[in-house]
């Protein structure tokens, strides 16, 4: 199988990928919060774009028994 091709995730890794989500959208709401604009802002909110983009699909990719 092609690591490029679409990877189908059950109920459990559907629902652990929406948490994950939402987490990620509470931290972006309070880094554009709690920090200045400028540069160092927009590379944090990119690297998180990154890691949440990393861990789903860590999950998706993740081999249940």
């Amino acid at each position: 199988m092609s690591r490029l091709m679409p990877k189908e995730v059950n109920k459990e890794q559907m629902k652990r990928i929406q948490d994950l989500n939402t987490a990620a959208r509470y931290l972006e709401y309070r880094i554009n919060e709690l920090c200045p604009k400028g540069r160092e802002r927009k590379i944090a909110l990119q690297w998180l774009e990154e890691v949440v983009m990393w861990a789903n699909k860590a999950i998706a990719r993740e081999e249940l028994s």
